[in-house]
């Protein structure tokens, strides 16, 4: 079955780990949530860019080391964070570097103007959401031979979660994308991230 990367991914943002995130950074949780959401979004459209480089993906999962801390404390199988500390300061920056090069600091900027969070927030969380991205696949590695087209196919929804000057940056038109004005208004913050928001 294809996994829908963006809903694999989300489903490890519980209230447990919003509210640990929350004891560094103090924003209010549906922005946190939100900001999240929308750098997970924008992780997985800077792997689409970087599709066409032979490598790449199984080169950038090489980056994170078996003893990581950060891919200790994920339990894939239930799909949980099991601890939260800022260890994905360090370990998110080297990622982010090679994913976006020279833009990394104008998208968290950016991700902080559109999203309504502090610059430091959103510098972090591009962090851990980079983290949460690779680590994930490290753990399927099976994906990446199909990560490509993975991410061409789910690439209108994806994209449909960032906002438009984040869109601009990453090279793709805030036009490309227009999405249905029924679904938009249905779906609150709780309904994106599903029952697990609320499991402990």
């Amino acid at each position: 079955m294809t996994p829908n990367l963006q809903i694999e991914l989300r489903r490890f943002i519980s209230s447990n780990v919003v509210s640990k995130l929350n004891k560094f950074y103090f924003e209010n949780d549906a922005l946190l949530i939100k900001g999240i959401d929308v750098s997970i979004g924008t992780v997985l459209m800077g792997l689409y860019n970087r599709a066409g480089e032979s490598g790449f993906y199984k080169e950038l999962t090489s980056m994170i080391a078996d003893d990581s801390t950060f891919y200790q404390e994920v339990d894939f199988t239930s799909g949980r964070i099991l601890s939260v500390d800022d260890c994905y300061r360090i370990e998110g920056n080297a990622l982010l570097k090679g994913i976006f090069t020279e833009k990394k600091g104008r998208i968290s900027e950016m991700i902080s103007n559109e999203v309504g969070i502090k610059s430091e927030t959103a510098r972090e969380i591009l962090n851990f959401s980079a983290l949460l991205v690779v680590s994930y696949l490290k753990n399927n590695m099976q994906l990446l031979d199909s990560l490509k087209l993975l991410l061409e196919e789910q690439k209108r929804e994806i994209l449909n979660s960032i906002q438009p000057g984040i869109k601009i940056i990453l090279g793709f038109s805030c036009h490309e994308v227009v999405e249905d004005k029924n679904q938009s208004m249905g779906r609150s913050i709780f309904t994106l991230f599903g029952h697990n928001f609320f499991s402990f």
